[in-house]
């Protein structure tokens, strides 16, 4: 015996996340597992995100990283406005002050010097060749800059560089630009010809280990925002310098012209665009600490992705409502954002914070988004199976108790007590012969909507209508723990099937009126253990009820036939005695005696109940001048 469906009713006592918060953990992994991916791979690959990723890193750079004193190897010799006023020649720089400069760097016992500044135009010659004898001559190591093939140079300037630097040590100044947002964040240290960066070719005359692939450039700060990281001398004042400041350092000699060699960089976003000549003071000062990058690299990045997506599934299966977990989801965001930002700042690395907030919100809001769209698979189940039968109450406790008894998107089979009715109309042929067909499932439609009703009342649930039979069944799918559980639902449904004949009386009254003749009512009522659980496909799918205590209560009614007292002028309702017991004290009844059923090897005992008056409590009592009625 099965239950049929049909339109949602019902309110929904789950959470809008959806679900019981039962995922296989394998499920649960898998999911955060790609949450995770996907939101590594998207803000490395995604224009718009990659740039706001580096953009967020950037702000943090600018203006939380730990300030320190300046470097001690590095030192740069500028030249400037004021030191410009000074030359005889702008552009190209008076070959002759460089040629002294270099002198003066020397005498002042500097370790190196770097020299970006690009010869790649002529001056006057005697000047020219001063210069370019004084850097191959000179008693420290000196390294001028070269150009890389994509710089935009003539074939005369490419030449006179070439003669130039012959014979000399050498290194591109070429700066790598985020061709997104055009910030200086890597270093090339050699180009594709092999020709190495100029902070490289320092940094490797002063044994330091150069790497060989592009690295993301460690940004150091001064000690004050208003202090360089590096110290900085005019050039025109390094004759005038106490000696032994510059003495062992590596001088790096370079314009700092405003719009002229400027860059956005990191550093750029707090205060002025970076001089070309800080920025490869930077990259120097890196490779001689040996420090990389503190932004936290990939694999590491992947794995917090991982962790915090992790977490957001793991919060997404408490089964918070959306509005709370939307709320509650937006604490440990704040937290990754401020704990990252302060951690930096206290000189620990840089954690890269978009890719680590798309997963926690990817990992919470897939998951709320799976349970949800599982929620809705499990209602519609559970919908088509029970809702357009039964009350308010009983959906609300199907729906919220559904982790008892679904598996697979489907109720699995349960073994439970529960009290079965099943009920059918006398004269019902009667009925058939004085209608046409329409009329006649008019009839029988208004007749089944008052007695579902009445089940729905009583917290039943209508399965099946047979004809013009009802099976109605009174504690599942929901599974009773305790024997009072299993009596008030027989009670139940003994005063359902009690509410049906005076139901009846008033139809039968409307349909005399209507010249239809009256009918009954024949119901049976038996209480006992059985097997509940869905049967069928996808296509067709029924609740259905598989054992003796159903087909006891479709035999019991088919008993009432031969039972010649009535419970009511229009209703025969006959119970077994498990339902009997279940009820008494509270149900009146007149035993009818052992009777052998059909289909059944043993006698049943078998009981009438009596609608008699009710007391005001609701209890149906037996009238005192009646003799022969028991109240059990």
């Amino acid at each position: 015996m099965g239950g049929s469906g049909g339109k949602e009713s019902g309110g929904d006592s789950g959470t809008a996340s959806g679900g019981d918060g039962r995922v296989a953990p394998w499920r649960a992994a898998l999911l955060a597992g790609a949450v995770a991916a996907l939101a590594v791979g998207l803000t490395h690959l995604v224009p718009p995100l990659r740039s706001a990723d580096e953009t967020f890193s950037d702000l943090q750079i600018a203006h939380l990283a730990p300030p320190q004193p300046p470097h001690p190897g590095v030192a740069l010799v500028t030249l400037g406005e004021d030191s410009f006023a000074t030359l005889v020649c702008r552009s190209p720089i008076d070959r002759g002050f460089l040629a002294d400069l270099i002198g003066r760097l020397e005498a002042a016992r500097v370790r190196a010097i770097g020299i970006d500044i690009l010869f790649d135009q002529p001056t006057i010659p005697a000047l020219d060749e001063r210069l370019r004898r004084r850097i191959l001559d000179a008693r420290v190591p000196v390294v001028a800059i070269t150009a890389l093939a994509q710089t935009p140079l003539t074939e005369a300037q490419r030449r006179y560089l070439g003669n130039f630097l012959d014979g000399m040590r050498h290194g591109h100044a070429n700066l790598a630009k985020d061709p997104l947002d055009a910030t200086v964040r890597w270093h090339v240290p050699r180009g594709e010809g092999g020709e190495p960066s100029l902070p490289a070719s320092l940094a490797a005359l002063a044994g330091a280990t150069v790497p060989d692939q592009p690295f993301r450039i460690d940004w150091r700060v001064g000690p004050t925002p208003d202090e360089p990281p590096f110290a900085a001398y005019p050039a025109e004042m390094v004759a005038l310098l106490p000696p032994g400041w510059l003495a062992g350092r590596i001088v790096l000699i370079g314009t700092v012209l405003n719009g002229i060699d400027r860059h956005r960089t990191p550093l750029a976003l707090a205060g002025a665009a970076t001089p070309g000549l800080v920025v490869e003071a930077q990259v120097l000062a890196q490779m001689l600490d040996g420090r990389t990058s503190p932004r936290l690299p990939l694999p590491v990045e992947a794995a917090l992705a991982l962790a915090l997506a992790a977490a957001g599934v793991g919060l997404a299966l408490t089964g918070l409502g959306p509005g709370l977990l939307a709320a509650v989801s937006l604490v440990p965001l704040a937290a990754l954002w401020a704990g990252g930002s302060l951690l930096f700042a206290q000189g620990g690395p840089l954690v890269p914070l978009m890719a680590p907030s798309m997963a926690w919100i990817g990992g919470t809001a897939a998951m709320a988004a799976h349970l949800s769209l599982r929620a809705r698979a499990d209602r519609r189940v559970l919908m088509h199976l029970f809702a357009n039968h039964v009350s308010q109450p009983v959906a609300d406790e199907i729906w919220r108790e559904r982790a008892t008894f679904m598996a697979g998107n489907r109720p699995r089979p349960q073994q439970l007590t529960a009290t079965v009715l099943f009920s059918d109309i006398e004269g019902f042929t009667t009925v058939c012969e004085a209608l046409e067909p329409e009329p006649l499932i008019r009839w029988l439609e208004g007749y089944l909507d008052a007695m579902v009703r009445i089940v729905a009342a009583h917290d039943g649930v209508v399965l099946r209508f047979v004809g013009d039979a009802i099976l109605a069944v009174f504690g599942v799918p929901v599974a009773r723990t305790t024997q009072a559980q299993i009596d008030a639902d027989a009670e139940r449904a003994v005063r359902c099937a009690v509410q049906m004949g005076r139901e009846l009386a008033t139809l039968n009254q409307r349909w005399r009126d209507e010249g239809l003749p009256p009918v009954g009512v024949r119901v049976g009522i038996h209480t006992g253990p059985l097997v509940a659980g869905s049967m069928g496909g996808l296509r067709h799918m029924e609740y259905s009820l598989l054992g003796d205590t159903a087909n006891t209560a479709a035999r019991l009614e088919s008993h009432a036939k031969t039972v010649g007292a009535r419970s009511s002028p229009h209703c025969r309702i006959i119970i077994g005695d498990p339902t009997c017991r279940a009820v008494r004290g509270r149900i009146a009844v007149l035993p009818v005696g052992e009777v052998a059923l059909k289909g059944k090897s043993r006698t049943v005992r078998i009981w009438l109940v009596i609608d008699g008056a009710e007391d005001e409590t609701g209890r149906t009592l037996v009238e005192p001048e009646e003799s022969g009625k028991t109240t059990l």
